[in-house]
């Protein structure tokens, strides 16, 4: 029995040599994907036409309205 009691005691010393107590952290790296700005479908001078084109076309519609009348 002091033998079984011995030995089990060495195992258990001789495992602990190779296990280190130190506590570790695991460091993770996070990594936030930005979305990338919205892209304009059109430039600047596409919309400024489209918003030049519907004045145009109001000033039309009322110029046909006026002599239609």
């Amino acid at each position: 029995m002091k033998k079984i009691i011995l030995s089990a005691s060495m195992l258990l010393i001789a495992g602990g040599a190779f296990v280190s107590c130190k506590e570790t952290t695991k460091e993770k790296e996070v990594i936030i994907k930005e979305e990338p700005a919205a892209e304009e479908d059109q430039g600047v001078l596409e919309r400024v036409g489209e918003k030049v084109d519907g004045k145009v076309d109001e000033e039309v519609d009322e110029t046909i309205d006026k002599i239609g009348d």
